[in-house]
């Protein structure tokens, strides 16, 4: 007699066809979804990153900030006015300038800075320690006299408003008009940062904060 041999019938084969492919779509599925919120995860930890560095460094300098005559200056420019800048500031960008008494490691007390968004989506701060621009009347910005550096990559929003008592105003100048010689009371940050964990635009994050000034005597 001859022996039967045992096998797989075309159906059994299908059915482990099946089931293997199955198992491999929920496998996948798994490892897309595991990597997707790693990679959001990822995304976001950069967006806060970058937004603590740019807010503790403009918080220092701005509770350093002094006037000690009306020739130093507390001022917002406009973007007509932010000559000389590279790359050149966005539209949509606060440019803000102001002598700050925090430590620069030069000869000068005191440092003249400038923060501005560029135009490749970097929140700048440019650092003036000339005393050419620390003691004298500054009209525009020159780029051979300052030193710049990168607060936060990825930023495609920054704006700045200042407090006089309850009032918010858009715009600031310690030495022309009624805030001539005055600092204020107060400046509020709104910051708008995108990560790219993948190399998208995956989340977009807006930090906001409120920086009191202290009180100084000026002269």
């Amino acid at each position: 007699m001859k022996k039967k041999h045992a096998g797989f019938t075309i159906l059994e084969l299908l059915i482990v066809i099946a089931l293997m492919s199955i198992l491999w779509g929920v496998a996948y599925a798994v490892f897309y979804q595991s990597k997707r919120v790693f990679s959001l995860s990822g995304n976001k930890l950069e967006m806060y990153q970058f937004a603590r560095v740019a807010m503790d460094g403009i918080s220092r300098d701005l509770k350093g900030a002094t006037l000690k005559d009306n020739v130093d200056y507390f001022k917002s420019f406009t973007l007509a006015e932010a000559t000389g800048l590279t790359p050149p500031p966005e539209s949509n960008s606060s440019i803000l300038s102001l002598l700050s008494l925090t430590p620069n490691g030069s000869s000068t007390p005191a440092t003249l800075i400038t923060y501005y968004l560029d135009n490749v989506d970097e929140l700048m701060r440019a650092e003036y320690n000339d005393t050419s621009y620390v003691y004298g009347t500054v009209t525009n910005f020159n780029p051979g006299s300052a030193t710049f550096y990168r607060l936060a990559a990825n930023a495609n929003y920054f704006n700045l408003a200042y407090a006089t008592g309850s009032t918010w105003v858009s715009a600031w100048d310690s030495t022309s008009g009624t805030t001539t010689g005055r600092l204020p009371d107060a400046v509020r940050i709104i910051l708008q940062i995108y990560g790219t964990g993948t190399g998208n635009k995956l989340e977009i994050g807006t930090f906001t904060t409120e920086i009191r000034l202290p009180y100084r005597v000026t002269h």
